[in-house]
């Protein structure tokens, strides 16, 4: 066998071992004689505490018990501390008789240090962003107020247009910014807040439609929109539903041609709320299907545009989605095929 294994008998002695376990064990040092269960210098549970080897899965196995395989800390003859997982048996002879057990080790531990580096990275790439996002956001608020004070009647036409200009472009920004601190909170578990409350079908809708209409008439795309109940009684955060579905409209419209059409219909099927988004535009390749919830992951785009937005759209859709109990889940036959968007939340129904 390639991977580390032994034998052992009903009272725990060594009978055979193959040249894996014998190199994992002793780590390069002179081959001591295995102890009784195995040939380590010591077992302890994850948590670092001395493991009773008569408690061990190869003595639950030779006992007769059939143990999960189970992740250890293994000290080795060179005082290395290894992580492994055991995978032990029973062995019986032609009468039924339990003869020992039979053990097949697994070496986790390169596997472990890299998950632990990966969450490291993750964590501070979480961390960056939460801070960026905090320091952006800070010089937001007095240059609204500015924007504001400049639009006044009475001002000079051309400085009004401007103000227009600063102000739309700030909330812009305002909206990046948000999405870059809502990103930061996908990844861990309950930090994306959802405030349920009571609210309508045609509530949702109109704050969803708030944040795509701009770009939909500058691009003279037409925007379908089909509503099954607008007095649906629904109990969600229409905010948060209203953003994930902006955030799927705003990527619909940013891949669709201008003057094309995309349409949306929102109906409630059972205790689902739906809503399905569809578009004509730039779709998805089949190999990147399986990555499009990713952060920062982007869409290839027709040609002569440049990429659109920093590709956390779905990201923060799914995790609002996620964070009601929901799903979301996209679809496009391929390049040029356009794509479909459909969106699931079991707030219908539900007493607030």
């Amino acid at each position: 066998m390639p991977c580390p294994a032994y034998c052992c008998s009903h009272d725990g002695a060594i009978v055979h071992r193959n040249a894996s376990a014998s190199r994992l064990w002793c780590n390069g040092q002179e081959t001591p004689q295995p102890e009784r269960w195995d040939g380590f210098a010591a077992l302890l549970d994850l948590d670092g505490q001395p493991l009773d080897k008569e408690t061990s899965p190869a003595a639950q196995a030779a006992y007769g018990e059939r143990p999960d395989p189970t992740e250890l800390l293994a000290l080795c003859h060179d005082g290395q501390l290894r992580r492994v997982v055991v995978h032990a048996k029973p062995v019986f002879d032609d009468d039924g008789a339990i003869m020992g057990a039979l053990c097949c080790l697994t070496d986790v531990s390169e596997k472990r240090r890299l998950e632990e580096r990966a969450q490291e990275a993750a964590g501070a790439r979480e961390d960056f962003l939460r801070m960026l996002a905090h320091e952006l956001r800070n010089p937001l608020a007095p240059i609204m107020t500015i924007a504001s004070v400049l639009k006044r009647p009475n001002m000079d036409p051309t400085v009004n247009k401007l103000a227009i200009v600063v102000e739309r472009q700030t909330k812009q920004l305002s909206r990046f910014i948000g999405d870059l601190l809502d990103a930061s909170r996908v990844n861990r578990y309950g930090e994306l807040q959802v405030e349920p409350r009571s609210c309508t079908e045609d509530e949702i809708v109109a704050l969803a439609l708030d944040a795509v209409e701009p770009e939909v008439r500058a691009r003279r795309q037409r925007l379908v929109v089909e509503i099954s109940d607008r007095d649906a009684a629904l109990c969600c955060d229409p905010e948060r539903v209203a953003q994930a579905l902006g955030n799927v409209l705003c990527n619909a419209s940013a891949f669709t041609p201008d003057g094309a059409e995309i349409c949306l219909r929102v109906f409630v099927d059972d205790d689902m709320l739906r809503a399905v988004v569809i578009d004509y535009g730039a779709g998805i390749a089949a190999e990147d299907l399986p990555h499009i919830f990713e952060p920062f992951e982007r869409r290839a785009v027709p040609p002569g545009r440049a990429p659109v937005g920093a590709g956390l759209g779905l990201t923060i859709a799914k995790g609002v989605c996620e964070a009601h109990g929901g799903s979301i889940g996209v679809q496009s036959a391929g390049l040029g095929k356009g794509t479909t968007v459909s969106l699931a939340f079991p707030v219908v129904g539900i007493d607030a």
